[in-house]
């Protein structure tokens, strides 16, 4: 009967067969499980209405040139119909204006009547500051901007003639007037929303329901409409429709409406960038859940986290942060985005703040390790302990989202480890980064039956491992001479294997098993680092260092380059084929040649220098739109510090047959050609 038996070498072959074959099955499902989504959002045309790009690009030829110029530069936020539903309104806050209600805040008319066209054209000219609503002062003609002006007042209906609002001279604001001003801002009910130190304490919902934060009076680089002190009067006269702002008109005199200006410039405090002054912005608040808030909102958070359409716009209204985005790491694995909100048996609602914040920056959940391909903690380690605590502390606060998301996905060891050894390491970087439209996740309240067949596969392996190792010790041992091999071949067989073992053990981990201060130090080590010596002021200094910090973390080096040379090529049907920006001071490839108006003008609205509609999936500026002024200035001044990188990036193409299918970002720098080939 011991003849019958198999031999040690038998039982490894079979072994190493059987193991082959449940990792060529696990490869294969991996493919297979998450191909297509388990549901596609579509929000409806009034909702937010899809556009072909480039903007205008579909446009008929007999279309007036008020609406050509409408469609080319403002359809990407208004939408093409000027409802504010453009498709890059989802992530902006406020959302942009509808202009068919014909209500606008800024303006020097009555309450009740309609805008001078010379509130438009100022408005359309020089934007309005600190906002994603950019100035085309610079870009369109005066006949141009004529144009679109009088398309936005046949959008809204705006019938009769405008009645001007007389302004006063200003009272003298000295001591006395300050005082009354502060006695009407208690007695008028202005603190309820400023709040008693003036910095704004609550939120308000605009008409589409989206939370805006109150405006901070301490800071009037912020006042949308301006702070001169003729605006402030007329925004406290006509009021501010349709923001919560009233108007009151009925409940002051003139005089007293000018005491309340004197009053709000009164308690500005000193700008970051002048002598004395410091950051003080949401991004420094006190209150770890307000100043989450603000971090989430600016933050690369929502660009996964978030789901989208088959055009890119984000499901951001009723799944904001709920996950179910498919994101493609070949050769590591297929992940679907988290969910962040604050349900308990789907999202994080039973993490601690202290918890999710070592999640964000170092990857590290109470149950696993994350990869961060799948969620670029390596870069997040870069935040500081309180803001990341500070994150974590918001999405906590957020309402609950039942929304199931499945596990990632891994190809087979084999698989997986040769894919890895075909790119550098320790990280074996991708080739690219993909980002599936669609909903990867389950609403419904049914188990996911994506996750067995992997639990299944990789279980059916370790048994497998086990029997084996156990039939190699029962197994007889050929051997025609009778001798037994010795123990030193056992131990030096038994090291053997266990080395194989360890090291591939080691690739099919990496980079996940790298301590989070070597991989984030690895990663990010390139990017400048400002010295202070050399910066005429410390205000200037400490301004360059925040924007340094937001370089890091808001995903700029991400996307440019730690250098901030750019060149990463990004391709999806919806916009083309795109790469990422030259962002250096050089004068010729970079964006030496740029003003400050115009860097803030691309970070927050997405005009480049050329008056040239950038994609809000190529560069994210519906998400940057919501920067706090401090913070723009800080990152311009950052920008402006780096060592100028000569190299020359090719304009964006538009949408070609060669594009990728699926959003793709291809991490490597080096200019290729357009399309989705390598």
């Amino acid at each position: 009967m011991s003849r019958l038996a198999p031999t040690r070498g038998q039982v490894v072959v079979l072994t190493v067969v059987v193991l082959a074959a449940l990792d060529v099955a696990r490869s294969l499902y991996a493919r297979w499980a998450y191909a297509r989504p388990v549901s596609r959002w579509e929000p409806t045309a009034s909702e937010y209405a899809n556009l072909q790009w480039p903007p205008g690009s579909d446009l008929k030829p007999d279309a007036s040139p008020g609406a050509k110029v409408f469609a080319k530069h403002c359809a990407v936020c208004h939408g093409p119909d000027g409802k504010g539903n453009g498709p890059a309104a989802p992530s902006m806050k406020p959302r942009p204006r509808d202009f068919t209600a014909g209500e606008y805040k800024y303006k020097t008319t009555a309450q009740d009547s309609a805008p001078a066209d010379a509130d438009l054209v100022r408005t359309v000219k020089n934007g309005l500051a600190a906002s994603g609503m950019p100035y085309f002062s610079d870009v369109l003609s005066d006949a141009e901007i004529d144009d679109v002006v009088r398309h936005i007042k046949d959008l809204g209906r705006l019938q009769g003639v405008p009645r001007p609002v007389e302004i006063p001279p200003r009272v003298s604001p000295n001591a006395e007037s300050l005082a009354r001003g502060k006695e009407l801002y208690l007695a008028k009910g202005c603190a309820q929303c400023h709040g008693s130190d003036y910095r704004g304490v609550n939120k308000y919902e605009d008409v589409t329901g989206a939370a805006v934060p109150v405006r901070d009076l301490t800071a009037p680089w912020t006042f949308h409409g301006g702070a001169d002190p003729k605006q402030l009067w007329l925004r406290l006269t006509v009021g501010m429709v349709p923001g919560p702002m009233p108007s009151y008109e009925g409940a002051t005199t003139p005089e007293e409406r000018w005491d309340l200006v004197n009053f709000v410039l009164s308690v500005a405090r000193t700008p970051p960038w002048e002598k004395g002054g410091k950051l003080a912005g949401p991004g420094q608040d006190p209150d770890p859940v307000r100043r989450g808030d603000y971090l989430v909102h600016v933050e690369m958070c929502g660009l996964c986290h978030t789901q989208i359409n088959h055009t890119g716009i984000y499901r951001d209204d009723d799944a904001f942060l709920a996950g179910g985005m498919r994101v493609g790491a070949y050769p590591h694995a297929t992940f679907i985005s988290r969910n962040l909100t604050s349900d308990p048996e789907t999202g994080i609602g039973n993490f601690s703040a202290d918890q999710i914040a070592q999640i964000i920056r170092n990857g590290r959940r109470p149950d696993r390790t994350l990869n961060p391909f799948g969620m670029p903690w390596f870069v997040l380690h870069a935040l500081s302990e309180q803001d990341a605590f500070a994150i974590g502390s918001h999405l906590k606060s957020t309402a609950p989202v039942r929304h199931l998301v499945p596990l990632p996905i891994q190809y087979g060891v084999i698989e997986t480890v040769i894919g890895k050894l075909r790119r550098p390491l320790p990280g074996a970087n991708p080739i690219l980064l993909s980002y599936a439209d669609g909903d990867f996740a389950r609403f419904d309240s049914d188990p996911d039956d994506r996750d067995p067949p992997q639990e299944i596969l990789i279980d059916a392996q370790y048994v497998v491992l086990l029997l084996g190792a156990v039939a190699f010790v029962i197994a007889r041992r050929r051997d025609s001479s009778g001798r037994k091999p010795s123990w030193t071949r056992r131990v030096l067989a038994a090291i053997g294997i266990l080395v194989i073992v360890l090291v591939l053990w080691v690739i099919y981990e990496l980079p996940t098993i790298v301590p989070p201060d070597q991989l984030s130090q690895a990663v990010l080590q390139g990017i400048p680092k400002p010295v202070p010596k050399l910066f005429a002021t410390p205000e200037q200094a400490a301004l360059v260092d925040r924007g340094h910090y937001l370089f890091t973390v808001v995903s700029c080096a991400f996307c440019h380059g730690n250098d901030g040379s750019g060149g990463n090529k990004i391709s999806w049907k919806p916009f083309g084929t795109l790469w990422t920006r030259n962002i250096t001071p050089d004068p010729e490839t970079g964006i030496g040649a740029w003003s400050d108006k115009q860097i803030a003008r691309a970070i927050r609205s997405g005009v480049s220098r050329d008056g040239r509609q950038l994609h809000w999936q190529g560069m994210t500026w519906d998400m940057l739109s919501n920067l706090d002024e401090e913070d723009v200035r800080a990152l311009i001044a950052y920008l402006r510090a780096l060592p100028p990188v000569k190299k020359k990036i090719p304009p964006a193409r538009p949408p070609a047959d060669d594009d990728c299918a699926v959003y793709s970002f291809f991490l490597s720098s080096t200019v290729g050609e357009p399309g989705c080939g390598r």
